[in-house]
C-alpha cells in the first residue's frame, strides 16, 4: 500500500487513540492502586487538562519554529513514553504528574495533528476531516478495552504493548509521507492573518463544552461501570469502547453527511441526540443499559469536535495552527475547571450525577452553536457587501 499524506495523517490519528485508550482504560486500577477516591481524581484530572490546554495553546509559538512534520516526528515518541510512565504510578502524587505528563504531550500532538488533517483535506478538495476522527475514537475504543482487561488482570503497565506498533507505524509514515513546509513562507502569511476572533472565542466555548462532555465517558465510564457491577471489572472498558465504537462509526461517516448537511447543522443534532444519552446515564440505569447508553453519547458526541475544527480551520485557511490554538485556549475554562466539579458530584452525590452535569453543559453548547451560526453569516454577508461595493461603484 502507498503511503499517502492522508495515510500517514490516519495512522497518527489511530496512534493518538491507541495512546489514549491504553491509559484511560486502566484508570480504575490506577485509582484503586494509588488510592485516589473520585474528588483526588477530579482534581488530578483537572490538573491534566490545565496542561493539555498549555500546550496546545503553544501551538502558534511551536508552529514559528518547526514545521507538522517535525513536530510529530518528535512528539509521538514522547507520548509512548508518557504512557509508560502513567501506566507506572503508584502513589497520588505520581498520578497527578503522569496525567500532567501525558496530557501535554497528548495536546501537542492534538494540535499538529489535526492543523496536518486541516491541509490534507484542503488538498482533497473534499470533506475527510471527520475520517480521521474516526479513526482515533475506534482506536480509543478498542485500546480502552483492551487496556481495562489487561490491567485488571496482568497489571496496568502491559497494556502499553498493544500501542506500541501503531506508534512506530505513525512515526514511519510521517517521516515517509508528509512533506515539510518552509515555515518562514507559513509565518509570513500567518501575521498578516486578521483572525476573527469573536467567531473563535465563540467556538472554543462549545468545544469547552464538548471536550467537557466527553471526558465525562472517556474518564469515568469505567469507573461507572466497575461501581455498578464490581464482579465485571475486567469488563470495564466496554463503556468507553462501546462510547468510541459509536463515536468513531458516526465520524467514519461523517464526511458523507457533511456532503448534505452543514458543519453547524450536525454540530446542533449531534448535541441534542448526546443530551437524550447523558440524561439515561443520569437515571442511573443498569450495567447494560449504561453500556447502550454510552453509545448514544458516543454517537451524539462524534462529529462535534471534527465539524467545529474544520470550521475554524476554514476561517483562517492560512494560520490554522493559531486558529486552533486560540479555540484550544479559549475551551480551557470549562475543560479545566469540569474535572474537578465532576470529582465534587460523584464525591457528594453518586457517579451517575455527573452525567447530568455533562447534560447540562450539552445544552449551553447548544445555545452557543446557534450564536456562531448567526456571527458567521453575517460576516459573510458584510464580506459579501464589500466585494459588491467596488463594481457598483465602477457602473456609477
Amino acid at each position: 500500500m502507498k503511503i499517502t499524506p492522508r495515510v500517514a495523517v490516519t495512522l497518527t490519528f489511530i496512534a493518538f487513540g491507541a495512546v489514549m485508550g491504553s491509559q484511560t482504560g486502566a484508570i480504575p486500577v490506577l485509582k484503586q492502586q494509588t488510592g485516589a477516591d473520585a474528588f483526588v481524581f477530579g482534581i488530578l484530572a483537572s490538573c491534566g487538562t490545565l496542561a493539555n490546554i498549555v500546550a496546545m495553546s503553544l501551538g502558534g509559538v511551536i508552529a514559528k519554529r518547526f514545521d507538522n512534520r517535525n513536530v510529530l516526528l518528535f512528539i509521538l515518541p514522547v507520548d509512548f513514553a508518557a504512557l509508560i510512565y502513567a501506566l507506572m504510578v503508584n502513589s497520588i502524587f505520581s498520578f497527578g504528574l503522569s496525567f500532567a505528563i501525558i496530557n501535554f504531550t497528548i495536546g501537542c500532538t492534538d494540535l499538529f495533528m489535526n492543523a496536518e488533517a486541516g491541509v490534507v483535506e484542503h488538498e482533497a478538495k473534499k470533506p475527510i476531516f471527520a475520517s480521521f476522527h474516526g479513526a482515533v475514537l475506534l482506536a480509543m475504543g478498542f485500546f480502552g478495552l483492551v487496556s481495562g482487561f489487561i490491567a485488571v488482570t496482568y497489571g496496568p503497565l502491559w497494556a502499553a504493548l498493544a500501542a506500541l506498533p501503531f506508534v512506530v507505524a505513525a512515526v514511519y509514515a510521517v517521516n515517509k509521507a508528509i512533506p515539510h513546509r518552509p515555515v518562514h513562507i507559513a509565518n509570513t502569511n500567518a501575521s498578516n492573518v486578521v483572525l476573527p476572533r469573536k467567531i473563535l472565542i465563540l467556538i472554543g466555548v462549545i468545544i469547552g463544552m464538548d471536550v467537557a462532555a466527553e471526558l465525562t465517558c472517556i474518564q469515568w465510564s469505567g469507573q461507572l461501570l466497575a461501581q455498578l457491577q464490581p464482579s465485571l471489572a475486567a469488563y470495564s472498558g466496554l463503556g468507553i469502547a462501546f462510547y468510541g465504537l459509536f463515536n468513531g462509526g458516526i465520524r467514519s461517516v461523517g464526511d458523507n453527511l457533511r456532503h448534505y448537511f452543514t458543519d453547524l447543522t450536525l454540530v446542533a443534532t449531534s448535541l441534542v441526540v448526546s443530551l437524550i444519552g447523558f440524561l439515561v446515564l443520569a437515571l442511573n440505569p443498569g450495567f447494560a443499559i449504561s453500556i447502550i447508553a454510552f453509545a448514544i453519547t458516543g454517537m451524539g458526541l462524534g462529529l462535534i469536535f471534527p465539524c467545529l475544527f474544520s470550521v475554524a480551520a476554514k476561517l483562517a485557511p492560512e494560520a490554522r495552527p493559531a486558529a486552533l490554538g486560540l479555540v484550544s485556549f479559549v475551551s480551557g475554562p470549562a475543560r479545566i475547571c469540569f474535572p474537578f466539579l465532576l470529582g465534587a458530584i460523584a464525591q457528594v452525590y453518586g457517579l451517575s450525577m455527573i452525567y447530568l452535569a455533562a447534560g447540562l453543559g450539552v445544552t449551553v453548547a447548544l445555545f452557543f452553536t446557534q450564536w456562531v451560526a448567526r456571527e458567521i453569516a453575517a460576516k459573510k454577508q458584510k464580506e459579501a457587501q464589500v466585494t459588491l461595493r467596488p463594481s457598483t461603484q465602477s457602473l456609477n
